[in-house]
């Protein structure tokens, strides 16, 4: 069995032979994790009035006081939702950006052991992009005063989505990867009905486009998102990517989406990953292939990408990878 088959056959619940992995212990995985160059800044970081300033590829003005902060946003690029279409994206989608994932792609198809193709979409973000461009409150705010103008917005975004899935499912990805937070601690961020009326009709389309192109559809989404997890399923979602599931519990995901959604984690960044001991950790490990992993499929390992930015030690991480090689064969 080929590490892309694995994934494959881990997503559909199609019993491979064992977890697909994507861990840095430097041994054997499976997913070959693909980002895409981006435009660079138009302004790189200055020093302005004793603060680091800098303006991105979209026109946000980010500062920062330095010590390795990546910066805060303190202008947004859309000043009045009213305007939204005077807004200029960065060209994410054109092919220059694009040379090494191709090339890499390419390379992959043609070796012994080809893994599969997980690609984090040029416009990766419909949600977070938004507010990213307006901020959040006035996010909040443009929900009711300004609706079609939002709504112009998410779809102006939506479509340039749609043209990152087609250029990716014409490389040959196995995989599309979008990136949309829905949920704070305890709960979403908006309703359910919202997330249905304003974001659901683009989720729904771009996923369905991903699929007629044989790929599956990934999102990574953090937060308490259990009640939105049920329109996702149902629009097409093949695979979450979440860091925390302790807020939600591994019984209350098994019991609603186990073998109806994939699960790509590791353990709990929050809690176990910090207070836990490495038996703590091998323990939901454990926990973790007996229920969002007993399916025939629907679980796949991985770390955290940024452990320094979270506490997590390099004795914790290796604790983790083991367990996750140790017991990763699939309970039926």
């Amino acid at each position: 069995m080929t590490s892309r088959e694995r994934v494959k056959k881990a997503i559909h619940f199609q019993n491979p032979d064992h977890i697909p992995h994507h861990l840095p212990d430097g041994k054997e995985n499976d997913i070959l994790w693909l980002w895409l160059k981006r435009p660079p800044d138009i302004q790189p970081w200055e020093e302005i009035n004793g603060r680091q300033r800098r303006i991105d590829p979209w026109g946000a003005i980010w500062e920062t006081m330095g010590g390795g902060s990546f910066g805060e946003v303190t202008e947004w690029p859309i000043k009045d939702i009213t305007r939204q279409a005077e807004c200029v994206f960065p060209d994410l989608n054109n092919p220059r950006y694009l040379v090494d994932v191709k090339a890499a792609i390419q390379a992959n198809a043609a070796s012994d052991n080809p893994k599969y193709c997980l690609a984090v979409m040029p416009f990766s973000s419909i949600h977070e992009k938004t507010h990213g461009l307006i901020g959040l409150e006035n996010m909040f705010v443009a929900y009711y005063e300004h609706p079609d103008d939002l709504k112009a917005l998410i779809g102006r975004l939506a479509e340039k989505q749609r043209e990152s899935i087609r250029i990716l499912g014409e490389y040959g990805c196995d995989g599309v990867m979008g990136y949309d937070d829905w949920g704070v601690q305890d709960g979403l961020m908006i309703s359910r009905a919202m997330i249905e009326e304003f974001f659901m009709p683009h989720y729904r389309g771009n996923w369905g486009v991903a699929h007629d192109l044989d790929m599956d559809v990934w999102l990574h989404s953090c937060g308490y998102i259990v009640e939105v997890l049920p329109q996702f399923i149902a629009a097409g979602l093949n695979a979450i990517q979440m860091d925390q599931q302790e807020n939600m519990g591994l019984d209350t995901l098994n019991r609603h989406f186990g073998g109806k959604l994939a699960f790509w984690c590791p353990v709990d960044i929050q809690n176990t990953m910090v207070n836990g001991a490495i038996e703590d950790i091998r323990d939901y490990v454990r926990q973790m292939v007996e229920t969002i992993g007993s399916h025939n499929g629907g679980l796949i390992s991985m770390a955290y990408s940024t452990p320094e930015a979270v506490g997590h030690t390099p004795e914790k991480i290796a604790a983790m990878c083991a367990a996750f090689r140790e017991f990763g064969k699939y309970r039926k």
